[in-house]
């Protein structure tokens, strides 16, 4: 896994800075980028698609495997399609400390957002985690404020569009990857399905993000970007707010359409989400930039798993005190009784997915707003045109 990280970490950037410089027009750069993070939101909707047939049919070690034709398929792809180019800017000398310094922060963040809940969140471990946070990230900070070539540019964070920005995509990220990750244990455990029926929920969406990017991403680019990004995250907060309707009755139709219409509002975004990055910044360092919003849309999505499981539990554990206190059970047997603990506790495990998807709903809501960070959205934050040195790029490349 560290090794398939190293590679991914290293195609990623690439990707966004080949799409700006190949595409001139503005319209279809922005179309472009947004097929391209389509395709990356997409790729985490399609995982629960794919690998519940392949746990039913083959155990769980079967979707390892998975990465072997999807690797080489990329591989012929790179080859046959994708045109060698070459920076006049060279690395002198690799900022190792700030890499190695940056890895372990994240890896200890990671590991806090994996395992805190277990640990507690206050315990020990937990505690160590955030002291290692803390010491990695102000080593980071030192580093690269003092490297004459560092991994991350602290300059770019002076722009109000580029943090705005990477708020927006954090935001919707940690709702998305908060929803796939629910969706299916509600499903699983309240509804009797299956991983592969599970997963099959997650057509609608997986084919409503792209087709939104490709038919409305060039529509919309006649309007200001903040006004396309807040409208579709707005969008997506109130199909979030429809999943809070979710219960032990629901067939899968009422688990589809809030997830189909939540990817309708993000593909439509998408476009100028990542178009603003991708303009918001000088060419030299638009592989740092797309390596950053890679990196916060990971972590959104992170902190949306580790966010939403933390909530289910938490609310699962007071809403079943609540309804005990206020609950009467008039048992005549051991198993009465034991069925009226039985609803309880089913009942307090429903509420506990009612409330989390009005809480992601108010948070998604609220991350539409970041948007307004920006203070003059006019067209020419989104459609910039691109300057001589891109230009300048692309022919040489």
């Amino acid at each position: 896994r560290v090794i398939q990280a190293i590679a991914s970490s290293a195609d990623y950037p690439t990707a966004m800075a080949i799409i700006t410089i190949t595409f001139r027009e503005p319209r279809e750069r922005a179309q472009a980028l947004g097929i391209w993070s389509s395709a990356f939101a997409s790729s985490a909707v399609f995982g629960p698609l794919i690998g519940g047939p392949l746990i039913d049919l083959f155990g769980w070690r079967s979707i390892f495997l998975l990465n072997i034709p999807v690797g080489l398929v990329g591989l012929f792809m790179a080859i046959a399609y994708i045109h060698e180019s070459v920076s006049e800017k060279k690395t002198v000398k690799f900022d190792w400390w700030g890499s190695s310094t940056l890895g372990a922060a994240l890896a200890f963040l990671v590991l806090i957002l994996d395992q805190g809940m277990d640990w507690g969140w206050t315990s020990g471990p937990s505690l160590l985690c955030y002291a290692a946070i803390a010491v990695f990230s102000g080593l980071f900070a030192w580093i690269e404020l003092h490297h004459p070539e560092p991994v991350v540019d602290f300059s770019l964070f002076k722009n109000r569009i580029f943090n705005a920005a990477l708020l927006n995509n954090f935001v919707v990220f940690l709702g998305m990857m908060g929803s796939v990750f629910a969706i299916p244990i509600f499903a699983q455990t309240f509804l009797g399905f299956n991983a592969t029926q599970s997963g099959l929920l997650f057509i609608p969406m997986g084919l409503c993000i792209p087709l939104s990017a490709i038919l409305l991403g060039r529509r919309l680019a006649k309007f200001s970007a903040r006004s396309v990004i807040f409208w579709s995250t707005l969008g997506a907060a109130a199909a979030f707010y429809f999943l809070s309707w979710i219960d032990p009755r629901s067939t899968a139709f009422d688990l589809v359409w809030p997830l189909a219409i939540m990817a309708l509002f993000m593909g439509a975004g998408m476009a100028q989400r990542t178009n603003l990055i991708a303009v918001a910044v000088p060419v030299t360092e638009i592989g740092v930039a797309s390596s950053i919003l890679a990196l916060v849309r990971n972590l959104g999505g992170a902190f949306g798993i580790a966010v939403f499981g933390t909530i289910i539990s938490t609310f699962t554990q007071n809403n079943a005190l609540a309804i005990a206190r206020n609950s009467i059970i008039h048992a005549a047997t051991k198993a009465q009784y034991n069925t009226a603990i039985g609803l309880i506790s089913l009942k307090a495990q429903v509420l506990a997915y009612s409330q989390v998807y009005i809480i992601s709903a108010l948070v998604v809501g609220a991350g539409a707003f970041a948007i307004f960070l920006i203070k003059k959205p006019g067209k020419e934050d989104a459609h910039r045109e691109l300057t001589k040195e891109q230009e300048m790029m692309m022919e040489a490349g």
